[in-house]
């Protein structure tokens, strides 16, 4: 196994067990269930390794420093899907590939496991003796930048407003609603491992593009995989101006890999040490589950 796919394997069941612990320390409650389902039990951990990735950079037990931040960051997500996938918005049935959260669990629990989730990556990442305080303070406020444009960017994706340059607004919503949570990642763990102000912006931009491309290739998956490649039914997006209505599935791939081309030319400032960051954007994929 190489590095990076020792990486990969390391950070997913690092945080899987993490999460677990952290989650399973709460009282066994409808709500904490609810979240534990939303959360355990598959994904990517996409953006926790940007957040690890990015904060080797700078500290070599960046594992150790950013495990609370990536654990926080997968239950943001977590909250982000648990939502998304309800009626009012996407109406999606699966979600990695099991049932969506809100076709096991009752809905008064389901609209309160997002805000318990958030509750508890504040928590998690805010108590976190490893890191300064400023730093962590730092941290809460970009994670906090990062959940508003989150929000803002959903809106976007489901009103699919109509005026004004609709190609623009796309990318507009998808820097928002998947890029953010990336690129706030990656800056705040370079953030908790002592990088200057012009290194992170520099990880920030890279992982805005990364995230940028992972969305341009989950809209090809949308249209070419399945339920048993990645853990959600085909054709949620019918309807939906994504990458694929204006550019096709060609052009929408080739518009992924130049994304990924800028996410590394941001990355030149560093050495080998931005290998595994880099690693990241140069496989970006949306598989497996």
């Amino acid at each position: 196994m190489n590095t990076f796919e020792a990486f990969k394997t390391h950070v997913r069941q690092s945080i899987e067990q993490r999460l677990e612990e952290l989650l399973s320390s709460q009282d066994d409650t409808e709500i904490c269930r609810t979240a534990k389902y939303g959360v355990l039990g598959g994904g990517h951990r996409w953006r926790a390794m940007v957040a690890i990735a990015a904060g080797s950079i700078f500290d070599q037990d960046a594992m150790r420093i950013c495990m609370p931040l990536a654990c926080g960051v997968e239950m943001a997500h977590g909250a982000s899907l648990i939502l998304d996938d309800l009626p009012s918005m996407d109406d999606a049935d699966y979600r990695r590939g099991k049932p969506s959260a809100h076709m096991i669990y009752p809905a008064w629990a389901v609209h309160l496991a997002p805000m318990y989730l958030i509750n508890m990556a504040y928590r998690v990442v805010l108590d976190n003796p490893s890191v300064r305080p400023e730093r962590r303070l730092a941290g809460a406020i970009e994670m906090s930048n990062a959940a508003l444009l989150m929000i803002e960017g959903q809106e976007i994706d489901l009103s699919q407003p109509s005026s004004g340059d609709e190609q623009a607004m796309m990318l507009k919503c998808y820097r928002r609603k998947s890029g953010a949570l990336y690129a706030s990642a990656a800056r705040v763990g370079a953030t908790f491992c002592g990088a200057s102000e012009d290194d992170r912006t520099a990880v920030y931009e890279a992982c805005m593009n990364l995230g940028l491309s992972y969305q341009y290739l989950d809209d090809v998956a949308d249209v070419e995989a399945g339920l048993s490649e990645v853990g959600k039914l085909p054709g949620s997006d019918v309807g939906k101006r994504t990458a694929i209505h204006f550019f096709g599935v060609r052009e929408t791939r080739i518009q992924a890999e130049r994304y990924q081309e800028i996410a590394l030319s941001c990355l030149d400032r560093f050495g080998p040490e931005a290998e595994i960051l880099r690693n990241l954007a140069r496989h970006a994929s949306w598989s497996p589950i």
